[in-house]
C-alpha cells in the first residue's frame, strides 16, 4: 500500500484549522481531507454531501467499500462519514442525529470524524459516548476518528488498521473509543 500525500492532507488540515478562513471553507477543508483520504484505500469511492428526497439531511461522505486486498475488509459495503470540524467535543445530541441519518439510509456504519472528539467519558460511558453505545444496541454502529488521529497517518496502510481497530474496539468496549 502506498505512502499519503502528507502535504495535501496537511494543506487541507490547515486550511481547516485557519482563522482566517470562514466557517464555510474550514468545514469545506475538513471534508476535502477526508474525502481524499478513503479515496486512497483500495476499493473505496466517494460521494459527496448527498441530500435525502426531503433535502431536510445531509450526508458529508458516502463511501462504497469494495472490499479490495489492502482495503477495509471488516467494514460494510456502504458507510456513511460525518465531519465535524468543531473546535468544542461533539455532543451527545449530534451523535444520536448522525445515528439516526445512518439508520435511515439503510446503513449499519457510521465514521463521525471529531477535530476535538466527543463529550462524556468512555468508561463510564457518560454523554456522547453513552449515545454509541445505545446505537451499538439498537444495531447501528459509529467509529470515532479525531484530527490528532489524521495528523498520525503516513500511510493509507495505517488509516485502513485505524479503522479496522476501532471497528473491533467498539464491538469489545460496547462505545466508540479512542484506542
Amino acid at each position: 500500500m502506498s505512502a499519503l500525500d502528507r502535504r495535501k492532507l496537511t494543506a487541507f488540515l490547515q486550511s481547516a484549522q485557519n482563522p482566517a478562513n470562514n466557517t464555510a471553507v474550514r468545514g469545506r477543508s475538513y471534508e476535502d481531507a477526508l474525502d481524499f483520504l478513503f479515496s486512497q484505500v483500495p476499493g473505496c469511492q466517494v460521494q459527496r454531501n448527498s441530500l435525502n428526497q426531503f433535502k431536510s439531511e445531509e450526508i458529508d461522505l458516502s463511501v462504497s467499500n469494495f472490499r479490495e486486498q489492502g482495503g477495509l475488509k471488516m467494514l460494510p459495503e456502504i458507510f456513511l462519514v460525518e465531519c465535524k470540524n468543531w473546535s468544542n467535543p461533539v455532543d451527545s445530541a449530534t451523535v444520536t442525529t448522525f445515528s439516526t441519518k445512518i439508520r435511515r439510509r439503510g446503513c449499519s456504519l457510521g465514521v463521525l470524524v471529531a477535530a476535538s472528539g466527543v463529550t462524556g467519558n468512555p468508561i463510564e460511558k457518560t454523554a456522547a459516548y453513552h449515545q454509541a453505545g445505545q446505537s451499538l444496541a439498537e444495531g447501528t454502529k459509529l467509529l470515532l476518528i479525531t484530527s490528532a488521529d489524521l495528523l498520525k497517518l503516513t500511510q493509507v496502510a495505517e488509516l485502513v488498521d485505524l479503522l479496522h481497530r476501532r471497528y473491533l474496539d467498539l464491538h469489545c468496549a460496547g462505545t466508540f473509543t479512542l484506542a
